[in-house]
């Protein structure tokens, strides 16, 4: 084919962009060389995605239309070295093999590559068994990197099941094997490939489920805390100092920063090459832990067994000194808070403190763990309890939310029609007094925090204060139901732990939600129970507040039974009038007859 016919298309299709270099009419094995070079260069320049696409070009993409040339050795050779450095074993193993089929058995460059990707895919009894071969193989200067490799793997299987350091990982950690072992053999199992009905009917489950429902797998936060500390140490152990690298780019693969997800068609790209990253080093760093395994990496570190007993024992105290100076410098931030009368900041305070914190800490840790919670919980129930105080004006019953004020709660006010304008954001916004959608969704993330903590909570008072803040979420959130099964399953907490001070404050958080229902019958239930938990405690000041609030709910009773009778009296006198109306119009009707009678004579006679 000449070069004027090349540039030419059939007729009816567009011409493509072509590259000058493209329009040349090269023999079939010239382009194959200049591919190589190219996916060489690129592969050599960590040009990841052009070295593959011109490694595919060379060996699997046909010539103008021709059969692809899967048989050119050398191509395979370069693409397996390339997989092996972008952790791609498996594409690597399958090149190698492919290349020495078609080379034969005498070429010691390729053999070499085969036996390197079988190491790299951890089959190291497979990878000794060749490499003997090999050297049995082979003569002179072509034999000694066989016999190196050869050492390297020798001297893996000795750090695998060397008898110092894998004795004393099974003697330490044997109680934990079964499980393991189970879940290796399970893993073996070949599938069930049966109908998922009648696997689920065998099991006595439901059969005729067509959504799979995947279980959600709860974490407790000290496992979370402990899985991240072996995270953490796994990559310091193989990676040393890099593994505040790997660390960074863990989090950037959800960064929304670099992400950019209102970007259409580059956020997809950039998630796409930092999951790549992430795995590819996270693959290498498991191929490490394979050839020389973490207890190994352990064992000589440790050096003089008594030695490393001394430093383990050092370092616990140290952490049990640094947590009491901890635990003592929360206290005196909680008493400062409750001095300035700050209960909003003292309770993030304490979330933030029992939540992430002391949940990761154990008895071992911190001994008094137990002690610490009821002083701070008891801390903040004395200044949630703080809050209820007599108003500074005048409580009327003829204003229907003197209730809700009294209660500090704020008053639901309806929404009011409002025109949104695009690309005003102050349109956006809702009136004052109602939840904004970000604090909507913050709300949202807290009630789910607080459900987690609730699921491992174990300490009745841990659970009454959270079942506490649930109820509270929820009353923020106007679902009144919601909040009144919190606060009584709060109630029921707070009694077996025996705490009075968190009776009263489940107990007022039922009363908030009733005054904000206007259930003023039932609200006389809870205020009786609030004031008796009032004198239980010896507060005159809360029981003085609770009597107002008793007074004020007395009132609306009465004023409510005022308007039922005055409601009462004018139906029944529209109802009398009613009846006065009709009667009158029944006496009327036979003279009224006999007039129109007498009309229509008469007009029937007159001339």
């Amino acid at each position: 084919m000449r070069q004027g016919e090349a540039l030419l298309a059939p007729a009816g299709v567009l011409v493509g962009d072509k590259r000058p270099w493209q329009t040349f009419d090269w023999p079939a094995e010239q382009r194959r060389g200049i591919f190589r070079s190219w996916g060489q260069y690129f592969h050599n320049a960590r040009m990841n995605t052009a070295a593959q696409k011109y490694f595919d070009k060379c060996i699997d993409e046909g010539e103008n239309g021709g059969k692809a040339n899967r048989d050119d050795y050398l191509a395979l050779y370069m693409r397996s070295k390339f997989n092996r450095s972008v952790a791609r074993t498996q594409e690597a193993y399958e090149d190698s093999q492919h290349a020495a089929r078609v080379v034969g058995p005498n070429d010691a460059g390729i053999n070499m590559e085969l036996a390197d990707t079988v190491y790299d895919l951890n089959r190291f009894e497979d990878n000794k068994r060749m490499l003997h071969d090999f050297v049995r193989k082979y003569v002179g200067t072509s034999v000694k990197p066989f016999e190196h490799r050869l050492n390297i793997v020798n001297e893996n299987f000795n750090d695998c099941m060397g008898d110092d350091s894998l004795g004393t990982f099974l003697m330490e950690n044997s109680s934990k094997l079964g499980g393991c072992f189970e879940q290796m053999r399970r893993e073996k199992l070949p599938p069930d490939l049966r109908p998922r009905w009648k696997i689920l009917k065998e099991l006595n489950e439901c059969d005729v489920q067509s959504v799979y429902d995947k279980e959600e797998k709860m974490l407790s936060p000290l496992e979370m805390a402990r899985r991240k500390r072996k995270t953490k140490n796994f990559y310091q152990n193989y990676l040393n100092r890099a593994w505040t690298d790997i660390f960074f780019l863990k989090t950037l693969r959800h960064n929304p920063n670099l992400l950019l997800d209102r970007y259409i068609g580059s956020s997809a790209q950039r998630g796409e090459y930092l999951n790549k990253s992430f795995e590819r080093v996270k693959k290498f760093t498991k191929m490490l832990h394979s050839r020389s395994p973490m207890y190994n990496e352990l064992h000589q570190r440790r050096g003089n067994p008594h030695v490393q007993s001394q430093l383990h024992e050092s370092n616990l105290f140290r952490v049990q000194y640094q947590t009491r100076r901890n635990m003592h410098s929360i206290l005196r931030t909680i008493r400062v808070l409750r001095q300035r009368e700050d209960s909003k900041r003292l309770r993030r305070f304490v979330e933030e403190v029992m939540g992430d914190y002391v949940a990761i800490k154990t008895n071992r840790i911190m001994p008094w763990k137990i002690e610490f919670m009821n002083e701070v919980y008891n801390q903040l129930a004395l200044s949630l309890c703080e809050d209820f105080r007599l108003p500074p004006t005048k409580v009327t019953p003829y204003d229907k939310n003197a209730m809700c004020l009294l209660l500090n709660i704020p008053i639901i006010k309806p929404l009011d029609q409002q025109e949104f304008v695009f690309g005003d954001r102050s349109t956006y916004t809702y009136p004052d007094g109602v939840y904004t959608a970000e604090q909507k969704v913050s709300t949202k993330r807290s009630i789910n925090h607080l459900e987690r903590r609730l699921f491992f909570a174990t300490l009745p008072i841990e659970r009454t204060y959270l079942l506490h803040e649930l109820a509270d979420r929820h009353i923020q959130q106007n679902h009144f139901v919601q909040c009144l099964s919190y606060a009584q399953k709060a109630i029921e907490e707070a009694v077996r732990c025996n705490s009075k001070i968190w009776q009263f404050l489940s107990t007022m958080q039922m009363a908030k939600s009733h005054a904000i229902l206007h259930k003023y019958e039932r609200q006389t239930e809870v205020l009786d129970a609030a004031y008796d938990l009032a004198k239980q405690l010896k507060s005159a000041k809360l029981c003085t507040f609770i009597e107002l609030c008793r007074m004020l709910n007395k009132d609306y009773i009465t004023l409510r039974k005022m308007s039922q009778l005055v409601a009462s009296k004018r139906l029944r006198y529209k109802i009398s009038n009613r009846s006065s109306a009709l009667s009158s119009t029944q006496h009327s009707s036979p003279t009224s007859s006999i007039s129109m009678i007498q009309r229509q004579n008469i007009n029937a006679w007159s001339p």
